[in-house]
């Protein structure tokens, strides 16, 4: 019998519900989350999605949502764009509704995991995961598998105290915002067309980003940065001075060997969550 995994990515405005073999997707389902509802309430939809996917096939579930967790028991320590979820466990109400094998991570962690078993990771063992959206989150991964830590809490990269304040203050959209007034989007729009102020505004950014990238590989030394989320789709404008930024590196035996390389996929997070039972169960 083939083994086949599902994936659930929970958001503030929708919840994805996936089947997986160990190399692809291959069916999904999405409801609304309705995330100002009980959690019991939001959890019916829940199931929903996954009656909708689920084969006899199927031999665990992983579960991808934004939050500190418990990642033993399931249970939700803090969330905020779900409110009803704090103090719950995802976790424990899918075991005892569909009796199988139940994995459950944040969703970052997710993301790292993800690109690691179906994306750009593929090739590596120990990397680091980087998403850049309107803040920054990040994912460990030693030997295929996710450094949760505490609490869930290993990985939280954008809290990072940074110049003064943290770093995803200057290394996410944020900066865009906070010091120049604009969005992303505009400001890409305006590179694309040539602009140099919008062009000097995206190698600030990567040279703030390569600063906490070779802040991470005195740590970890990973083989591979994965960097992804909203913002790293302006990579065309990001590789070179995040590259240049991090060949700064004093050690080059490190430096020269780490890989920089864009997300390859559209929701990893998704992926990340099937890879959570692949993971764990082989």
């Amino acid at each position: 019998m083939n083994r086949l995994y599902i994936g659930i990515d929970i958001g503030g405005t929708s919840m994805v519900a996936a089947r997986f073999s160990e190399s692809e997707m291959l069916d999904q389902s999405e409801v609304p989350s309705g995330a100002d509802r009980p959690a019991e309430e939001i959890m019916e939809s829940l199931f929903e999605a996954i009656d909708k996917v689920i084969t006899d096939e199927v031999v665990g579930i992983g579960i991808g949502m934004p939050g500190f967790m418990d990642t033993v028991t399931g249970e939700i320590l803090q969330i905020n764009n779900i409110p009803s979820f704090n103090g719950f466990s995802v976790k424990q109400a899918v075991e005892k509704k569909f009796g199988l094998p139940t994995f459950q991570n944040n969703d970052a962690n997710c993301f790292a995991l993800g690109e690691t078993w179906f994306g750009a990771g593929k090739g590596y063992t120990n990397l680091v995961g980087v998403t850049l959206g309107t803040g920054l989150g990040g994912g460990i991964i030693i030997n295929r598998k996710i450094h949760t830590g505490l609490v869930g809490g290993a990985g939280e990269l954008g809290c990072v105290p940074f110049r003064g304040g943290i770093v995803e203050d200057l290394c996410s959209a944020a900066l865009f915002a906070n010091k120049y007034s604009k969005t992303g989007a505009e400001l890409y729009n305006e590179a694309k067309s040539g602009n140099k102020e919008s062009l000097m505004v995206f190698d600030e950014l990567a040279r703030n980003i390569g600063e906490l990238l070779n802040i991470i590989m005195y740590i970890l030394a990973p083989e591979a940065f994965i960097i992804g989320g909203s913002v790293a789709k302006a990579w065309e404008f990001l590789e070179k001075p995040l590259r240049e930024e991090v060949d700064k590196f004093p050690v080059e035996l490190i430096s020269k060997k780490v890989k920089l390389l864009p997300a390859q996929l559209d929701n990893a997070g998704l992926y990340g969550a099937a890879a959570l039972c692949i993971s764990q169960m082989q």
